[in-house]
């Protein structure tokens, strides 16, 4: 008896793999011309929210759209500097929290040594190497983000242009395309899963921004608004960000302040955390994206790898409009149905 085969073309397989290889190569290698584009694209379909308001107020289309990137920049702006006061801040400490980031590992290696039996030779030493690694780590991660506010000008300039030229980019896809209908369905449905999906995550940013502030600082927590402010800012990357942000935020109050403020740390962020994978998640953005949890953590660990922290954030974006893509395309129904969260 033979044994049944799947109806498929090999050289369509091996067609599709290459243009999948093709398409993740001109993605890692274009990087400084693609991600900024991408990003462009996403700021532009947001802030077409306010310039739609605007017009329906009576102003012309172009006093609309300086107004809305105006707006954009005072509220980046007022971020930056947020953000930037708090860092120079935390630096006068910086040594301060290096001594006792050592000391307390330290004291941890020594209790090791003597309770756990653990053969770990010259590890003062090693520990001094561990603060420095970690002293490393932060300052490529601040490079990183200066080199993405380096491109802020074409950004900006990109954005404009979006604006400016959008009825003839929609005009384009309709062109390109014979049905008309079909594809201002699938604009529409793009420009909704954009909006919905950073409008929700912006508004669930600001409440655990103000819930983690107010716990810590009720908690004598030490650099109460950096910690609540790095820690919400962080949420912004689905599942990864919260650990990374509360992780952080638990090591550095635990480091400089001692136990007690590292367990409150650990229990506002804990509580919050329930909150708002139960209650504000589902409530504020819903299924707008309904992405499978395999095809959520695979796209950012796979964006994270070619774009860094700016690809973790338009991760779920991206393959949302992949997505709603592969809904109006015939043939690609397969895909959608593999991207898509099961009922």
């Amino acid at each position: 008896m033979s044994t049944p085969k799947i109806k498929i073309s090999a050289q369509s397989l091996i067609k599709s793999l290459f243009l999948i290889g093709g398409i993740l190569t001109l993605f890692y290698i274009g990087k400084s011309i693609i991600m900024p584009l991408f990003l462009s694209a996403i700021l532009a379909i947001l802030l077409d929210i306010p310039v739609k308001i605007m017009k329906k107020w009576g102003m012309p289309n172009w006093f609309a759209i300086t107004l809305s990137i105006l707006l954009m920049v005072v509220l980046f702006c007022l971020i930056i500097w947020l953000v930037g006061s708090q860092i120079n801040y935390m630096s006068e400490d910086w040594p301060t929290i290096k001594e006792k980031a050592t000391e307390k590992l330290n004291i941890f290696s020594e209790w090791a040594n003597q309770s756990l039996h653990w053969d770990y030779k010259d590890y003062i030493e090693s520990n001094k190497k561990l603060v420095q690694n970690a002293e490393s780590f932060i300052s490529s991660f601040l490079s990183s983000i200066m080199s993405l506010l380096s491109q802020s000008l074409i950004i900006f300039i990109y954005i404009i242009l979006f604006l400016v030229q959008k009825q003839q980019f929609v005009t384009f896809s309709k062109k390109l395309f014979s049905n008309e209908q079909t594809v201002t369905l699938l604009l529409n449905d793009v420009a909704k899963i954009t909006k919905s999906y950073f409008i929700g995550k912006g508004k669930i940013m600001l409440f655990l921004f103000i819930i983690y502030y107010i716990g810590f600082t009720l908690g004598s927590v030490p650099y109460a608004l950096f910690l609540a402010l790095f820690a919400a800012t962080f949420s912004i990357i689905p599942y990864v960000g919260n650990i990374i942000g509360g992780g952080v935020a638990i090591v550095l109050s635990y480091l400089y302040a001692g136990s007690t403020p590292a367990l409150i740390v650990i229990g506002v962020i804990s509580a919050t955390q329930l909150l708002e994978s139960y209650v504000l998640t589902p409530w504020i953005i819903g299924d707008n994206i309904n992405l499978n949890p395999f095809v959520t953590i695979f796209a950012i660990i796979l964006f994270s790898a070619l774009w860094g922290v700016v690809g973790a954030i338009i991760a779920l974006p991206l393959i949302g409009i992949l997505k709603v893509i592969f809904d109006y395309t015939k043939g690609m129904e397969a895909y959608a149905y593999m991207l898509k969260k099961e009922d």
